[in-house]
């Protein structure tokens, strides 16, 4: 990892403006598409999106549903979830966790070549964000956009969600003044929870939908069950009428180099195993009864980046041995 910090900063400033371009899909044939339309936000404007957290929301029609995944990428349930989007014909956002992103490049290669968005959750996805100090955590934010337009080799969006949706004004202001927009949500479907089934989660996220008369509703592609819950929660989003709209930026994330050269990619930085959760004892309440609705209500979940990776690109070989995919740009 030697160089690290010039190379990814050298290579998101060359990126940084160029446009993306995707090869026409069936969401490209008003026959075929899954998605009533597809959403350019202008992120210069310092959006913020979701009511959960910013009640002024005024990004959805009634009845409208924006696909969203925390976490990732993931080698094995990634690419389930981007063949079932397929299937469908629909978009979705991934918010990538940055050390995910550089270990898993060929999953975040192909979910933008399938054409969707691409944005970020921080680089290691600490939950305590808005109360390290606050250089800490722009550093923090910025090393997210950078190590994932490095991985990608390509212009990502500048759209940011906070790990656990815990925001701060004061960085709320910054990402403003980056030009980037602050996502939050309007359905958590509480994927995250110990020991959900995928009809279990189905059910809730629906209810949660109907609730809110659609809505951005948060996924996290890391999960087993959410890779095997979504066919079936697209089905019966179709069933009750509930059409799927695809969010894009109108812009490219734009890195600062002076505080990204203060960033540090060293090798203990990218450590083998990366924090996604919080542990499930911190959110009991004096019964001893776990608190619903929390956004990462789970026990800690620590991935093996490095075996994850290798296994996945075992897979990525053994399938291109097999014809079944081609290499997916820059790096694959």
């Amino acid at each position: 990892m030697v160089g690290i910090a010039r190379a990814l900063t050298a290579a998101a400033l060359l990126i940084g403006n160029v446009a993306v371009a995707h090869a026409g899909d069936c969401a490209d044939d008003p026959k075929t598409t899954g998605l009533s339309r597809t959403v350019a936000i202008d992120s210069t404007i310092g959006q913020q999106i979701g009511r959960l957290q910013y009640p002024k929301t005024n990004l959805l029609r009634p009845g409208e549903v924006v696909l969203t995944f925390d976490d990732g990428p993931h080698g094995q349930h990634t690419k389930q979830i981007l063949d079932v989007l397929d299937r469908h014909c629909v978009k979705a956002t991934f918010f990538t966790v940055g050390r995910m992103a550089l270990y898993m490049q060929a999953a975040l290669k192909e979910a933008a070549r399938r054409g969707h968005t691409i944005a970020t959750h921080t680089w290691s996805h600490p939950r305590n964000l808005a109360r390290m100090p606050v250089e800490d955590a722009k550093i923090e934010i910025e090393k997210g956009f950078v190590a994932t337009s490095y991985a990608l080799g390509q212009p990502i969006a500048p759209f940011f969600r906070y790990p656990g949706l815990n925001d701060s004004p004061e960085l709320n202001a910054y990402l403003a003044s980056r030009h980037i927009s602050v996502w939050s949500v309007d359905v958590v479907s509480d994927d995250t929870m110990a020991g959900t089934t995928p009809g279990q989660l189905i059910n809730r996220a629906m209810e949660r939908v109907r609730h809110m008369h659609g809505g951005v509703v948060l996924f996290h592609d890391l999960k087993a069950v959410t890779a095997d819950a979504l066919d079936g929660f697209i089905s019966q989003l179709r069933a009750e009428h509930y059409k799927v709209v695809h969010v894009v930026s109108n812009s490219g994330y734009q890195p600062d180099p002076a505080l990204i050269s203060r960033a540090d990619f060293s090798k203990a930085s990218l450590e083998a195993r990366v924090f996604t959760g919080v542990g499930a004892e911190d959110k009991k309440n004096a019964a001893g009864v776990l608190a619903p609705g929390h956004v990462d209500w789970m026990k800690t979940d620590l991935i093996d980046l490095e075996a994850s990776s290798i296994a996945a690109k075992q897979d990525v070989a053994k399938e291109r041995e097999n014809g079944v995919v081609k290499p997916s740009g820059p790096g694959s």
